[in-house]
């Protein structure tokens, strides 16, 4: 059923092609007119973009004994991970290395504890989109 719809389809199509082309000798009959090529200009869409001036990577710690890790949760919405991260990686470091947790949601923070974000020696970050 569909093969004989599409062959008719075939069928109507060629007829109506046959009509609307002019015979051979109508096409050689008739003068071409001079047609003259468009010209086109293209432009680039990508914009200029400023120079930008890199920084190099901070080097790496040669060790974490008594370093200071601040795992923080950026805006919140991995409390459970972040916070099972720092208790991860806690057996896993130096006995003297520090581990700092905090998350503005469920995280409060006395003046001491904040001092230690700048002093922090290596961070964690997760953003929490």
């Amino acid at each position: 059923m569909v093969r004989k719809r599409v062959v008719e389809a075939m069928a109507v199509t060629a007829l109506l092609m046959a009509a609307v082309l002019p015979s051979d000798a109508a096409v050689q009959s008739k003068a071409k007119p001079a047609v003259s090529t468009p010209k086109f200009t293209v432009l680039n869409p990508e914009a200029p973009l400023p120079e930008i001036n890199t920084k190099a990577l901070s080097p790496r710690l040669a060790s974490l004994a008594g370093k200071t890790i601040l795992i923080y949760d950026n805006h919140g919405g991995y409390e459970k991970p972040m916070a099972g991260l720092a208790a991860q990686l806690k057996p896993l470091l130096p006995p003297d290395a520090n581990i700092v947790y905090y998350s503005p949601k469920t995280t409060t923070w006395t003046a001491d504890d904040q001092k230690l974000i700048p002093k922090a020696d290596a961070a964690i970050v997760g953003h929490g989109y």
